[in-house]
């Protein structure tokens, strides 16, 4: 008796397509937050001349998401083809990283009167979305890999030619 999931089988020669985009739109949105929180300034207008001094902590961070965008990325390209371990823990580890990174440099900056109330929660509402989608991209990736692991189990119970 042969059994035959075609949805389950194309996975065997589809790309996970829809968790890769979601994994490099994170990239492109934890860019968009590290851009958003280094070069905050306000170039004199108002009161006084806000504006992120470089520091240490603020050098770990960049460097920080500089491994971090490089990681992600190859998570991407890890998920991109049904990687159960990029699908379950590396995806889930990166999102918990970004979402720790909420509570770090912004709040930091903000304490330091280097950027004003708006802009530090513009940048953790963008590292939230960067977690988030993640999870997203994680979810979805770990679904699909889950699948078709079944699948290929089935395919290897009935022989090589059930489909």
């Amino acid at each position: 008796m042969k059994i035959v999931n075609i949805k389950a089988d194309k996975m065997r020669y589809q790309k996970n397509t829809s968790a890769y985009g979601l994994v490099l739109l994170s990239i492109a949105t934890s860019l968009i937050a590290l851009f958003t929180m280094i070069n905050f300034d306000t170039f004199g207008s108002g009161e006084g001349t806000m504006r992120v001094i470089p520091n240490l902590r603020v050098g770990v961070e960049i460097a920080l998401g500089i491994v971090l965008m490089l990681s992600t990325f190859m998570a991407a390209e890890k998920v991109k083809y049904y990687d159960p371990t990029w699908s379950f823990f590396g995806l889930f580890i990166l999102a918990g990283i970004n979402f720790l990174r909420i509570f770090n440099l912004p709040i930091y900056a903000h304490e330091r009167g280097w950027i004003p109330t708006k802009t530090m929660q513009l940048v953790m509402l963008e590292f939230a979305v960067t977690a988030g989608l993640l999870v997203v991209a994680g979810i979805i990736s770990l679904r699909k890999v889950i699948i078709l692991h079944k699948h290929l189990k089935e395919i290897d119970a009935y022989g090589n030619d059930a489909v």
